[in-house]
């Protein structure tokens, strides 16, 4: 068994603490995976997907696991809001599905948690969808110092603006 397969089995699916996941998704474990490797994530990220933890749903989406297609559907009949949207997204990243689209865009409506908000930025910054992309710009002028920062840096703009513009409130 390789090294990268290991690494992803402990700090990917065994990630299970605050320290090991406070830096977000280490998507990258899956990218060094070898071809031979990849299938055996794939089988284990499918066998892991669950309502409460979307680091899988996440990696299937990654991946672009079309196998994991059935489980991401009925997933997302089981989900709400936050989890909602990132199994949504995972679809829409596998096939392109235009639906989940305006799924994301209905479930986001009315979030007004910042840590929840933050993650969705850069679901919508990964959308090339022109109402995806009004909202995430939109949020560039949120109350909250870090959706507003966040969304500009999803968009890949300068953040400058809007580190000046809170630091004068």
């Amino acid at each position: 068994m390789s090294s990268n397969l290991n690494t992803f089995r402990n700090e990917f699916l065994g990630a299970d603490t605050w320290v090991q996941r406070k830096d977000g998704v280490p998507l990258y474990l899956l990218d060094n995976l070898s071809a031979s490797e990849l299938p055996i994530a794939e089988n284990e990220l499918l066998e892991n997907a669950r309502p409460g933890d979307t680091w899988p749903i996440i990696g299937l989406g990654h991946i672009r696991s079309t196998r994991a297609l059935p489980k991401l559907y009925q997933l997302l009949t089981n989900s709400h809001k936050l989890n909602k949207i990132t199994v949504a997204h995972s679809i829409y990243q596998v096939c392109q599905d235009e639906k989940m689209i305006d799924l994301i865009l209905a479930e986001t409506q009315g979030m007004t948690k910042w840590s929840e908000l933050i993650d969705i930025m850069y679901i919508l910054a990964s959308i090339k969808d022109e109402r995806a992309q009004s909202l995430l710009n939109s949020y560039r002028q949120h109350s909250d110092y870090l959706v507003a920062y966040n969304a500009t840096r999803a968009m890949g703009l300068p953040t400058d603006e809007v580190v000046t513009r809170f630091r004068k409130h």
